[in-house]
């Protein structure tokens, strides 16, 4: 019997966690910039390829979907991809800004394309994130009065 309560407890614990992650994410999401406007699949789709080739330079799956309609605002999951790019583009000093302010039309997605491909393109990107351009970063536990205690003993 202790273990079905065991299980149970597990279980209800995992609930919790996925529900604390999903509430998590949808804050997340809410911040994020999610571009409107008219935008065409075509104009899409590029930036889909843009967007994979960048993901496949980076190591990553580039598998997003290619869009069958057009679209008046990007998915939210898009914006997360593109706006985990714009990080890693900064970070990797590609010297490529991308950024979804102001993009309304098909001919921002198409900018925003061109971009995104020379951020696939750029070897500084690609080393930063092959892991080549890594930095170490140490990180120190500040301990409090009764850890000391205790690891003084």
């Amino acid at each position: 019997m202790p273990k079905d309560n065991a299980m149970d407890e597990m279980m209800a614990a995992e609930s919790e966690y996925a529900d604390a992650a999903g509430g998590l994410q949808e804050e997340t999401d809410a911040m994020l910039e999610v571009p409107k406007g008219k935008f065409t699949a075509s104009a899409l789709n590029s930036l889909v390829r843009a967007f994979n080739s960048a993901m496949s330079s980076a190591d990553m799956e580039g598998d997003y979907p290619n869009f069958t309609s057009d679209q008046t605002a990007f998915p939210v999951e898009f914006v997360r991809g593109l706006a985990m790019l714009s990080d890693a583009a900064a970070e990797s000093g590609s010297g490529v800004e991308i950024s979804l302010s102001g993009v309304v039309s098909d001919r921002d997605v198409a900018l925003l394309a061109s971009k995104v491909q020379a951020l696939a393109e750029d070897e500084s990107f690609k080393s930063y994130m092959s892991g080549d351009g890594e930095t170490e970063v140490e990180v120190t536990e500040e301990l409090g009065p009764e850890q000391l205690m205790m690891e003084r003993a």
